[in-house]
C-alpha cells in the first residue's frame, strides 16, 4: 500500500484544550473521510498534515517529507472550511494568479468545464454566492495537479447539483491515483466517496475502516414500529441504545433486534408496520462517539417506554 501521509503519536494542544491526543494515522491512495462531532479534532488534523500547524509532539510525514517544506507544499491541494478569495479579482483572474505558482497547471478550460465555472468566470469573487465560492476554492486547490488533496467540509451549503459536480471532481482526483483526505458531516458524501473512513472523537481515533466495516462493527439495528395508544414500559433483554418518537413512529435502536421484537410481542404491545434494518453510517458514528465519550452514561439495557424527543 502506497502511503501518502502519516501521523505517528501526534498530539496538539491549545492551552489546556487537547485537540489531538497521540493520534496515529495512515493516508493511502483514494478518498479517506474523517468523521466525528464538532470539536473532535478533525480540522486540526487536516491543518497539521497540510503544514499549516505544527504538532506539539509526534511525527508528521507527507509525501515522504515535511509538510512545511515548500517543495512538499507545491504537491498539495487544500480547500479549508473558509476560503478567502481575492474579492476584487474575477474568477478568471484568480485562477490565473494561482496557476502562475505551478510549473504545469491544469488548463483553465478543463477546470471551468469540470466545475461548471463558465457562467460566472468573469464575475468578481466578492459577488459570488456561497456555492460558487466553494467551486472556485476547489478549482484553486486542483489547479496545481495535487498528489494529496485536503478538503475540509467541501460541500457545505451547496445545492444538490453543485454538490454532485464537486463529488465528480473529487472522485476524478482519486481515480487518477492521488489521495484525498476530507472532513464532512454529510454521511451521504462519505458513503458516496470514501474507500476508508476514520472516526475521530475527543481528539482520538475511535475507528478506521471501510464504511461497511464500521457500520457492521457497531452492530446496531433499528426496530421501527407504529404503536396504537400508549406504549407500556417493556424491559428489553440484551443491550439497547435508545428509543425515539418520530412523528407517529417509534424507533428503537438495539444491538439485539430479535430480543427486542420478542419482548414487544410477549408484552402484547399493540404495534403495526414493523421494520427492522441495520443502521447506516450516520447512526453508527453517533453510537461510536457516545461510546467513547468519557462523560457518557453506559446502560446495559433500556426500557421501551423511555422516549427521547
Amino acid at each position: 500500500m502506497e502511503v501518502f501521509a502519516r501521523l505517528d503519536s501526534v498530539t496538539k494542544t491549545y492551552g489546556k484544550v487537547v485537540a489531538l491526543d497521540a493520534v496515529s494515522l495512515v493516508v493511502p491512495a483514494g478518498v479517506t473521510a474523517v468523521l466525528g462531532p464538532n470539536g473532535a479534532g478533525k480540522s486540526t488534523m487536516i491543518e497539521i498534515l497540510a503544514g499549516l500547524r505544527r504538532p506539539g509532539s509526534g511525527r508528521v510525514e507527507v509525501l515522504g517529507g515535511d509538510p512545511a517544506d515548500v517543495r512538499i507544499k507545491g504537491r498539495l491541494g487544500l480547500t479549508p472550511q473558509r476560503t478567502a478569495l481575492p474579492w476584487r479579482l474575477t474568477v478568471a483572474e484568480t485562477l490565473a494568479l494561482v496557476a502562475a505558482h505551478y510549473p504545469d497547471p491544469v488548463p483553465r478550460a478543463d477546470l471551468v468545464e469540470q466545475l461548471g465555472l463558465g457562467p460566472f468566470l468573469n464575475k468578481r469573487c466578492g459577488s459570488l454566492s456561497g456555492g460558487q465560492r466553494r467551486r472556485v476554492a476547489l478549482a484553486t486547490a486542483l489547479v496545481g495537479r495535487p498528489e494529496l488533496l485536503f478538503l475540509d467540509e467541501p460541500t457545505t451549503g451547496l445545492d444538490a447539483d453543485s454538490r454532485d459536480g464537486l463529488w465528480t471532481a473529487i472522485a476524478a482526483v482519486a481515480a487518477a491515483g492521488s489521495a484525498v483526505l476530507l472532513t464532512t458531516h454529510d454521511m451521504a458524501e462519505a458513503e458516496h466517496l470514501a474507500e476508508q473512513v476514520v472516526v475521530v472523537t475527543g481528539g482520538q481515533i475511535a475507528r478506521t475502516g471501510a464504511v461497511t466495516e464500521v457500520v457492521a462493527e457497531v452492530g446496531l439495528h433499528l426496530v421501527d414500529i407504529e404503536v396504537t395508544g400508549a406504549l407500556p414500559p417493556i424491559a428489553v433483554s440484551g443491550p439497547a441504545d435508545r428509543v425515539e418518537t418520530v412523528g407517529n413512529r417509534t424507533h428503537i435502536y438495539t444491538a439485539d433486534p430479535d430480543a427486542t421484537v420478542r419482548a414487544l410481542v410477549r408484552a402484547e404491545v399493540p404495534f403495526t408496520g414493523i421494520r427492522v434494518e441495520r443502521v447506516g453510517l450516520e447512526e453508527a458514528i453517533r453510537t461510536i462517539s457516545r461510546s467513547t465519550d468519557p462523560g457518557a452514561v453506559t446502560r446495559p439495557g433500556i426500557r421501551v417506554a423511555e422516549k427521547v424527543a
